[in-house]
C-alpha cells in the first residue's frame, strides 16, 4: 500500500532532521555538531526529549493530512483532462498540494528554534558557530 510507504519515508526524513541535533557529523561532514559537546544538564536533556515528542506528534498529524494522495491524483487528473486549462483550479490544486509541506517546514523551523531556546547563551553560541553556518 502506498500510504504506509509514504509514512515510512516521511518518518525517516523526520528522524534525520531530529538526529541532526545528535549526530556527530552534520552538513558537509566536516562540521562536528555533536550535541554532547554542549554538556547539557539533565533538565535540558529532558526538555529536548519533550520537544522531540511534540514534534513527532505534530508530524504524525501532518502526515494524516497529506495521506490523501488518491484524492489529489483525482483532482490532478480532472485538471489535466479538461478541454481547456483552468488556471484558477490549477492554483487551488497547487496550494492544497504544497500547503501541508510548507507546514512541515515551519514545524521543523519551530523545532530548531525551540532547541536553541533550551540552550544557555554559551551553548547557543557554540551551536550557532559550529553547526549553523
Amino acid at each position: 500500500m502506498v500510504v504506509p510507504c509514504w509514512q515510512k519515508i516521511a518518518c525517516y526524513c523526520t528522524g534525520f532532521i531530529i538526529l541532526t541535533f545528535v549526530c556527530p557529523t552534520f552538513a558537509s561532514g566536516q562540521i562536528n555538531c555533536d550535541i554532547r559537546k554542549l554538556e547539557l544538564t539533565q533538565m535540558q536533556k529532558a526538555r529536548l526529549r519533550f520537544i522531540r515528542m511534540q514534534y513527532k506528534r505534530n508530524h504524525d498529524t501532518n502526515l494524516q493530512h497529506t495521506a490523501n494522495s488518491k484524492r489529489k491524483n483525482e483532482q490532478l487528473n480532472q485538471i489535466l483532462m479538461q478541454p481547456k486549462f483552468d488556471e484558477a483550479e490549477a492554483k487551488r490544486y497547487v496550494l492544497n498540494h504544497y500547503m501541508p509541506r510548507m507546514q512541515q517546514d515551519v514545524d521543523e523551523l519551530k523545532v530548531q528554534y525551540d532547541f536553541l531556546q533550551v540552550l544557555n547563551h554559551q551553548q547557543r553560541q557554540n551551536w550557532i558557530n559550529n553547526c549553523l553556518r
